[in-house]
């Protein structure tokens, strides 16, 4: 049996009385040092003598059962999102090891302060990063996450792309995880990075995803990262299927008001450093 499961027995088993026999000696409540009186109840027709519990005890026994129930969810999401997964490039991207450019210090300064504020911002506001490809934006959502990760909380980092992917695989009847389950953690946890959002081809089934995912924070008011290379105004079009129906282009609507009304919203105008080390490995090998 799991800590955060045989603490919850370990509370039930302290709180409920026993029935077997009548209750013996004095109760004082550990946590205030209040006596407890005894209370008789009757049970198939037969007087029992039990010992009642304080209040203080009983309060104490939810915030355990709170506390074990979060540490089991954590868990959970743990394992199916264990951002230590995801390489060494992703390792390797903390803020310490950006590389600043023109352009990029408004970004680099807001997320540093969205991480290390991120107790803050846990009801509902998240960021949106946008700018060119290649200028930084996921180191940056990838810095934040492992900030914010080093506090304690849980954090799912995840491409929309690979997400969309994973969530298809569970169709195989061989797979041992359900959409369900991923669902679920991507609900649940503490902080949802979502990389390179409007870069997945849309159809109904992924727009449908696409939805439940960001209406499912948006409703436990659970805050989001989202990084994309498209101008903001620009992701409805974005959310579109090739021939949308009316009910699609709703859908797409609510997705692109919920990420922009709980967004801060941060261009990074930087240029692409993949770009620029494209440039500078050219130069060298042709020795200009």
């Amino acid at each position: 049996m799991q800590p955060a499961e045989n603490l919850i027995q370990r509370s039930v088993m302290k709180l409920i009385p026993s029935l077997s026999k009548d209750a013996e000696g004095d109760h004082y409540c550990p946590i205030c040092g209040r006596f407890v009186p005894k209370t008789q109840i009757e049970l198939f027709g037969k007087v029992r003598i039990v010992q009642s519990r304080c209040q203080c005890e009983i309060d104490k026994f939810i915030y355990d059962q709170k506390q074990a129930e979060t540490l089991i969810q954590r868990k959970m999401i743990e394992r199916k999102f264990n951002i230590s997964e995801l390489g060494k490039r992703f390792e390797e991207c903390k803020f310490y090891t950006f590389q600043s450019r023109p352009g990029a210090e408004k970004a680099y300064q807001m997320a540093r302060d969205y991480a290390q504020n991120f107790e803050h911002h846990q009801e509902e506001i998240g960021l949106l990063l946008w700018g060119i490809p290649g200028n930084g934006k996921t180191h940056l959502a990838a810095a934040v996450a492992h900030e914010v990760k080093d506090k304690g909380f849980t954090v799912v980092f995840q491409t929309m792309a690979e997400l969309l992917e994973r969530i298809r695989n569970t169709f195989n009847k061989k797979e041992k995880e359900t959409e369900s389950e991923i669902m679920t953690a991507l609900r649940d946890c503490d902080l949802l990075v979502l990389d390179d959002i409007g870069a997945e081809k849309i159809t109904d089934w992924v727009l449908d995803v696409m939805f439940r995912i960001i209406d499912g924070r948006y409703r436990k008011k659970k805050p989001t990262l989202y990084t994309t290379n498209f101008f903001p105004a620009d992701l409805l079009i974005r959310f579109m299927p090739l021939e949308p129906t009316e009910e699609d282009k709703i859908k797409a609507q609510r997705i692109h008001d919920r990420i922009i009304g709980t967004s801060i919203i941060i261009e990074n105008k930087a240029t692409s450093y993949r770009r620029e080390l494209a440039v500078k490995r050219f130069r060298e090998m042709s020795g200009a």
